[in-house]
């Protein structure tokens, strides 16, 4: 029974990666809207940490893959910016249950990942880091704004009918 369980969760950690990724791919004709730190935030909350961190990492894996970003100068960055979504989500703000709430820590965790973002990108790019920063503004506006409104509106549902399917398949607590 234990082995059943094991290939469930391993299924359900490469599924959710892979909807993390499409779901990238998808709106990646819009400038920085995306559902990730909603996704993020929905698998941190009813998954925990460790399963969300392997989520994490396979998306920034296959995100890399398929952007050519892999390299030792960004790749660790990305991976740390988003990480740190359920890191600070089951530890810091684990009390944060009102979608609201979430939506808040939506722009939050979209700032933080954009600043953390900042070093590697200035170093690529060649830039100062003000100059840099000056022209992220509006990227990390939309980043912002698109994190809160799709928590505000799809948070409730999606987690609803997400433990439902925990439920239904015994994957809740692994």
């Amino acid at each position: 029974m234990k082995e059943k369980q094991g290939v469930k969760n391993l299924v359900l950690i490469s599924f959710l990666s892979v909807i993390l990724f499409v779901q990238k791919l998808m709106l990646a004709f819009l400038p920085n809207i995306q559902l990730t730190v909603l996704l993020i935030i929905l698998f941190s909350k009813t998954l925990g940490t460790r399963r969300t961190g392997v989520i994490v990492t396979l998306y920034v894996f296959l995100d890399s893959l398929a952007f050519g970003s892999i390299s030792l100068i960004y790749s660790p960055f990305i991976l740390i910016g988003w990480l740190m979504i359920p890191f600070l989500l089951n530890s810091s703000f684990r009390k944060v249950e009102s979608v609201l709430g979430l939506a808040v820590l939506g722009i939050f965790f979209s700032l933080l990942y954009s600043w953390i973002n900042i070093m590697p990108n200035i170093f690529i790019i060649e830039v100062s880091f003000w100059h840099y920063l000056l022209l992220d503004i509006p990227f990390e506006i939309l980043l912002s704004v698109s994190s809160f409104l799709s928590i505000i509106w799809f948070y409730k549902p999606l987690k609803d009918a997400f433990e439902v399917l925990l439920r239904k398949h015994k994957l809740g607590n692994l």
